[in-house]
């Protein structure tokens, strides 16, 4: 069998061999893309890898040579300051910019110097799908669309194709809501299909099961929210940072730990976000185990919860330690971590 892929969505499936190089719509969102020779895609697949691996290895060993040559010739505090220069038509919403292994340089090179193992895939940093829109939309709306989310995450877990959504005791304000949310999600390649006209009292949502799309409503959209809110306050501010999302770190004798986000600004400050959907009280001390090994000032790691309140997430932050914000207030996190420039406020 051979491999349809969406370049816009992600959806997945196989086709037959009669049909390999032609071009089809996609059965999730509707663009056109071709249909590829198994392997002939995953050897593209496979070379992409090590090809990405080995720019890692070579900037990790650039960083080392310009380490040891600074520490003779130290440069001037201009020059060490604009290490990564934004292109002046920059877009935070559509950029693959930050998957560059320029971009993610300094970010290894504060790992190494706090003696941990990292393991991370630049490609995660890429903002030209819809993922973007559909968090924003989530996070910002997310008392009113909670509900939503969780029964397409639970209908996915269990592998169901579709859900029905009765609108009958929803007001026509949270109707409407529901609608646009239902048709940013359509328009991404969230759903395969959404059937509703007006005067119904069912929506019927027909659910995606690409990989990616599962993993963003199992909580990856709280990643990503945060992500593109980070991105943009930094952009405001105007400072020099880097970044890097899903980074796996591990010691000897002490593995498996992850972190959902950080941003290091200038070269010395990194601020650490870890993101948790549903009851965060099981992972605190994991969590704080982390933060210490990493040796980040409490101030600068942050848990971002989306099931808690303000008052609870409070009260649970106070009793462990430990900054916490929602999406609601992330915000005002990012602000009182990087003040913004008084033309931007």
């Amino acid at each position: 069998m051979a491999l349809y892929r969406c370049n816009r969505c992600g959806h997945l499936s196989e086709s037959p061999d009669d049909l390999i190089g032609t071009t089809s719509a996609c059965p999730a969102c509707g663009s056109d893309n071709q249909v590829y020779p198994t392997i002939a895609f995953l050897r593209t697949m496979l070379d992409r890898y090590f090809a990405t691996r080995r720019e890692l290895a070579e900037a990790r060993s650039e960083l080392d040579r310009l380490h040891r040559q600074g520490s003779d010739h130290p440069l001037p505090a201009e020059a060490a300051s604009s290490h990564h220069t934004l292109p002046s038509d920059f877009d935070a919403g559509n950029t693959d910019h930050f998957c560059s292994r320029v971009q993610v340089a300094p970010v290894l090179d504060w790992f190494r110097h706090a003696g941990v193992t990292v393991d991370l895939d630049p490609r995660s940093l890429e903002t030209t799908g819809a993922f973007d829109e559909v968090s924003a939309a989530i996070g910002n709306q997310h008392a009113r669309l909670h509900d939503i989310v969780e029964r397409i995450r639970a209908a996915q877990q269990q592998d169901y194709s579709f859900i029905n959504i009765d609108l009958g005791k929803r007001t026509p304000a949270e109707i409407t809501t529901l609608n646009d949310f239902c048709q940013t999600l359509s328009r991404g390649g969230f759903l395969s299909k959404v059937l509703y006209q007006d005067g119904d009292q069912v929506v019927r949502l027909s659910l995606q099961k690409a990989e990616g799309v599962r993993r963003f409503f199992d909580g990856g959209w709280l990643g990503w929210y945060a992500y593109m809110r980070g991105l943009r306050h930094l952009v405001s501010a105007g400072v020099e940072f880097s970044v890097a999302r899903d980074v796996s770190l591990s010691w000897p004798r002490d593995e498996g730990h992850t972190l959902d986000l950080v941003f290091l600004v200038g070269t010395s400050t990194p601020l650490c976000i870890q993101c948790r959907t549903g009851d965060p009280a099981p992972h605190i001390d994991r969590l704080l185990h982390l933060r210490d090994r990493l040796g980040v000032e409490p101030q600068h790691y942050l848990l971002c919860v989306s099931d808690l309140g303000a008052q609870a997430a409070d009260q649970l932050a106070r009793r462990h330690g430990l900054e916490i914000a929602t999406p609601q207030t992330l915000a005002d996190w990012l602000a009182r971590r990087v003040p913004l420039r008084a033309s931007a406020a």
